[in-house]
């Protein structure tokens, strides 16, 4: 599995998502309707948002 932490930086605030694999797995309050949304879906929505996101931090980790 791979663990993802993303940054999403709007202009009034700047907020944090956690990826596994490919599926937000949690999400900053001021964007917790994104959990269950897929990386391509986060993506397609920052773009229209005019945000911008970035990968802070990646891991391959085992399975549990």
């Amino acid at each position: 599995m791979i663990e993802t932490l993303a940054a999403i930086d709007a202009p009034h605030f700047f907020a944090g998502i956690v990826l596994h694999d490919d599926t937000v797995v949690e999400a900053a309050d001021i964007v917790k309707y994104m959990k269950k949304w897929d990386r391509d879906r986060v993506r397609a929505y920052v773009k229209t948002k005019g945000w911008k996101i970035s990968v802070v931090h990646q891991l391959e980790r085992e399975r549990p």
